[in-house]
């Protein structure tokens, strides 16, 4: 990555950098990128997460049943003897470069169904307790503060939890785990992470009030963390909604003594599963900051992490973080020969050429009609893909334009094929 010029002075940048502004802590990572991971891929990690600023990680689940009730585990359970221990390592190296973990308890998959009664739920959390006796007991000992705190993989939308019986249902399986997690854990918080979608289920006030209700019957402990994902990625909110809600959600937290509010900032785009630009994910640590005292992703380790992603993401992240402002990147050059084909099944299929020693190439996007359709994004290695088909092209008379990009979001001209 080419950076022309500085946002602010040298003698500026500590300044920028602890201004006391709320900055992104942790990160989660998900079980399937870094089980593989050697001693080497840890520590390279945690250094990208130390050099952002980062403190905390979190991973999950410890226990996973999926739909066709398949377990795997990140240690060797009672309940997976088997499984090997990614756990181990994983707080091994967090000790060894001064993070603390939170720990995912258990996910069943069933709960995407939203198909099941109180008891099988209820079930469940007796099943994370057990996770958590059987962690405790085999690492917490060696491992200390390193094992900081719980992570409660059930993520609650604003579409499923609203009738007083959904509710109730809710707190219950709640308390199953805070209750228990009090006795035999009482200094590590829990952290939970719901999601909403504002097309469908209750709106801001009601998502509010959902919490409301769920938190005057939740045994929530003083230091436990309510981190509501913000959807941007995911499209379940836009910028101009999110104020509201966080509104409410934070008015909701504050009816719960000691419970702390922070929020999950999403780094991706999820129409494309690419890397959210950084102009993007700077707009939105700026706008959640008035509304909370911490803040953690989903999820650096994914989408800028140099193991998982073209490093040019990590690089501009940290300039943020340490001036407090984005770099200075250079439009990259357009791309060239583009042409518009069909294949055999009558799909419009485009193909271009990439500039040349381009070094400020993150990806390519794709508009038809002026509509953004698609982004294609550079892999960690650089490389970039130079073709693209477009299943929904039967429709006569369309026209596709192909810009260039680059980290902090701005584009090439762009090039029109028809």
């Amino acid at each position: 990555m080419v950076i022309l010029s500085s946002c602010v002075s040298q003698g500026n940048r500590e300044k920028a950098k602890n201004n006391g502004k709320v900055t992104i802590k942790g990160t989660f990572v998900q079980t399937w990128l870094c089980a593989s991971w050697n001693n080497t891929q840890w520590d390279t990690e945690f250094a990208a997460l130390k050099e952002a600023g980062m403190e905390y990680l979190i991973i999950a689940p410890m226990l996973q049943v999926d739909e066709n009730g398949n377990k795997s585990a990140l240690y060797p359970s009672a309940m997976h003897p088997d499984a090997p221990d990614v756990l181990e390592k994983c707080l091994q190296h967090a000790q060894k470069n001064g993070f603390k973990v939170f720990l995912g308890l258990n996910m069943n998959e069933r709960w995407w169904k939203v198909n099941y009664p109180g008891y099988w739920l209820d079930e469940q959390m007796e099943i994370g307790n057990k996770v958590a006796d059987e962690i405790l007991a085999r690492y917490k000992n060696r491992y200390g503060e390193t094992l900081y705190g719980w992570y409660w993989v059930w993520e609650v939308d604003n579409l499923n939890w609203n009738t007083d019986e959904k509710r109730n249902m809710l707190a219950n399986a709640l308390n199953i785990n805070l209750d228990h997690l009090s006795e035999v854990s009482p200094d590590m918080p829990l952290m939970l992470s719901p999601f909403m979608n504002y097309r469908v289920g209750v709106n801001a006030e009601g998502y509010g009030q959902l919490w409301k209700e769920v938190f005057a019957q939740a045994h929530f402990r003083p230091g436990d963390i309510f981190a509501p994902q913000d959807c941007l990625g995911a499209g379940g909110l836009t910028f101009d909604l999110l104020p509201k809600w966080f509104d409410h959600l934070k008015a909701a937290v504050e009816t719960k003594s000691g419970l702390l509010f922070w929020s999950n900032v999403e780094n991706f785009e999820q129409h494309s599963w690419v890397s959210a630009t950084m102009d993007k994910y700077a707009q939105q640590i700026e706008m959640e900051r008035p509304y909370v005292s911490g803040m953690i992703t989903f999820a650096y380790s994914h989408y800028y992490s140099p193991l998982a992603c073209n490093r040019m993401l990590h690089d501009a992240y940290v300039y943020y973080y340490k001036n407090g402002c984005l770099p200075e990147v250079a439009v990259p050059k357009p791309v060239s020969n583009a042409t518009l084909t069909k294949d055999g099944q009558g799909n419009n299929v485009l193909q271009w050429t990439l500039p040349e020693a381009e070094p400020n190439l993150l990806g390519v996007r794709i508009y038809k009609n002026s509509n953004l359709i698609r982004y294609l994004q550079t892999d960690k290695t650089g490389v970039c893909v130079t073709s693209f088909t477009d299943e929904n092209s039967l429709l006569s008379d369309l026209t596709y334009q192909i810009t260039t990009y680059n980290v902090i979001g701005k584009e090439s001209v762009a090039i029109t094929v028809n």
